[in-house]
C-alpha cells in the first residue's frame, strides 16, 4: 500500500500543488483512493468491524491491563479480568501495595496527574483509594 501511495505522489511531483488548499488536498486524496481501489489494497470497514474495534477498547483486564477481547468465556474472571490474573492474586493471598491491580494503580496515577497534590481533596481521595483497595481484597 505504501508503494501505491508513493507512486501517486511521484506522478504529481512535477506539478505545483498547494497542499494548503482544500481543493488540492481533495484531489490528491482522490487520486490515492482511486489508485488503492484499483490495486485492490483499499478497504472500507463495515459497521460491524467498526463496532468490534470500539468494543475491543472495553475488554481490558483491570489487573494486568491487557486485552481480554479474544479470550474464551471460560477464561474470563469477574468483569473483563483474566481468570488467571485473579487466581494469581487469590493464590498468593497478597495484600500489600505492590499487588494492587494495574487498573486501580493507573486510576490512582491518573487522579494524581489530573488533580494537584496541593488540592484540598487529597485526603478524601486517598481514603477513597484505600476503600477501593480494601473492597478489592475483601471480595476475594
Amino acid at each position: 500500500m505504501k508503494q501505491i501511495i508513493k507512486d501517486v505522489l511521484d506522478d504529481i511531483s512535477n506539478s505545483q500543488i498547494n497542499l494548503a488548499s482544500e481543493a488540492a488536498r481533495n484531489m490528491v486524496s482522490g487520486l490515492i483512493s482511486a489508485a488503492l481501489k484499483t490495486k485492490g489494497s483499499y478497504k472500507e470497514y463495515t459497521k460491524y468491524e467498526l463496532d468490534e474495534q470500539e468494543a475491543r477498547k472495553d475488554w481490558v483486564c483491570s489487573i494486568c491491563g491487557k486485552s481480554t477481547f479474544d479470550v474464551g468465556v471460560d477464561y474470563i474472571g469477574s468483569g473483563t479480568n483474566h481468570l488467571g490474573c485473579e487466581l494469581e492474586i487469590e493464590m498468593g493471598n497478597k495484600n500489600d501495595d505492590s499487588d494492587i491491580p494495574e487498573g486501580i494503580k493507573r486510576a490512582k496515577e491518573h487522579e494524581i496527574k489530573v488533580f494537584d497534590d496541593n488540592d484540598a481533596d487529597v485526603e478524601l481521595r486517598n481514603k477513597i483509594f484505600n476503600l477501593q483497595k480494601q473492597n478489592f481484597w475483601h471480595k476475594k
